[in-house]
Formats: structure tokens, C-alpha cells, sequence
């Protein structure tokens, strides 16, 4: 579904997407960073302290930092999909407008122009009757 609608999308959109993406990425990255250091941080303390208790409830706090961030990342993402959804059917809806206003345009000179043929065609055929009756006097 999301490979579907990132089709759609246009290159403005894409990379708007993309530079989110990126950024999230980072700002992940240094989380990762913090969080890496701060286990180091844990394990200095573990090798120091030698308490497995004091151990499992570090890596507990560590994981629930690290769920912490993946929950905030999912929810971003889901914004983020949740607001191009929303401006792709805007654009639709747009682009549906205009091709309705196109049609009626095209009709509307359609129009214009078969009348313009209609009244042509009534003079060629009047200069038609014209000349044929001339030809014909002349013949007499």
C-alpha cells in the first residue's frame, strides 16, 4: 500500500520524504550513540559493582529507552504518511477539477467551432446552388 502511494508522490514530495527520513535517521543515530554510551557507562558500573540484579535492571532501563525511541519513530512515520495522504487526495481532488474545467472548455470550443462549420456549410452550399445556377444560364 505505502509502495503504491510513494509512486504517486512527486519528486518535491519524495524528497521532502526523504530529507524526514534522513533526519529521523540521525537524530536515531545519536540516540543510538548516547545509548551506546551510556551502556558502556552500565558496564564499567557492572564490571565495578559485579551485581547481576543491579545488571538486568540497567539493560531493562536501556531497553525501554531504546522502545522508547522506536514508538516515537513509528509515530512519526505514521504522521508523516498520514499528512502525504492527505495532500495527494488534495491534489487529486485538484487535478480533478481541472480536468473537468479542460473538458468543459473543450466542449464549450466545440461547440463554437461545429456552429462556425454548420454556417459554412450553409454558404458553401448557397454559393454551390449560386454557381450551378449561373452555369446553367449560361448554358441557355
Amino acid at each position: 500500500m505505502i509502495g503504491k502511494e510513494l509512486k504517486k508522490l512527486g519528486r518535491r514530495e519524495l524528497v521532502d520524504i526523504i530529507y524526514q527520513l534522513k533526519k529521523n535517521e540521525q537524530e536515531l543515530q545519536e540516540q543510538v550513540a548516547s545509548l551506546e554510551e551510556a551502556l558502556q557507562e552500565k558496564r564499567i558500573r557492572l564490571s565495578v559493582a559485579g551485581s547481576i540484579a543491579e545488571a538486568a535492571t540497567d539493560i531493562t532501563q536501556i531497553f525501554a529507552a531504546a522502545q522508547t525511541t522506536a514508538d516515537l519513530y513509528l509515530h512519526e512515520i505514521a504522521a508523516m504518511k498520514d499528512e502525504t495522504q492527505r495532500e495527494c487526495e488534495a491534489r487529486v481532488e485538484e487535478a480533478r477539477k481541472k480536468a473537468e474545467e479542460l473538458l468543459q472548455e473543450g466542449q464549450r470550443q466545440f461547440e463554437q467551432l461545429d456552429a462556425r462549420y454548420q454556417e459554412t456549410y450553409q454558404k458553401y452550399q448557397q454559393l454551390l446552388c449560386q454557381i450551378q445556377t449561373l452555369e446553367q444560364e449560361k448554358r441557355d
